[in-house]
């Protein structure tokens, strides 16, 4: 296993290259795996191999990341939105607004889906949501 001192840090805190991580991962994927017994195996903490089994499985194990100075370009693109009045929402036989539930599903880059009930969706909502995801 390579594994570079980072100089910055002291005692058994090793730097794991992300190819190594991921490699360390798959074998706890096999059948009849155990972690405790892999990350021994390994010299790699049980805990630190939770952690990358997280990282794994939200696909952030792909590839080395790049340098710091320069932003990745992201694969995300942007749809333009309009945003409008929402009708009037109908009245019922007794004369009281009908309480309809707005539903927003949303789909994340990670494939995680978020699925948002309101009962009045308005423009600051969304904005709101927009203005999250930006982040």
């Amino acid at each position: 296993m390579e594994v570079s001192k980072s100089p910055h840090r002291r005692g058994s805190h090793r730097r794991v290259p992300l190819a190594e991580k991921r490699r360390i991962v798959e074998l706890t994927l096999r059948a009849g795996a155990s972690v405790l017994m892999i990350a021994h195996e390994q010299g790699v903490s049980r805990t630190s191999l939770y952690q990358w089994q997280a990282l794994y499985r939200a696909g952030k194990l792909n590839a080395e990341p790049r340098a710091r100075a320069r932003p990745v370009a992201s694969s995300a693109t942007f749809l333009p939105v309009t945003i409008t009045a929402a009708p009037h929402a109908p009245h019922s036989s007794s004369g009281a607004p009908s309480s309809a539930l707005s539903v927003v599903p949303l789909t994340l880059a990670s494939g995680a889906m978020l699925r948002i009930e309101t009962g009045a969706l308005d423009a600051g909502l969304i904005c709101a949501l927009v203005a999250e995801l930006q982040r």
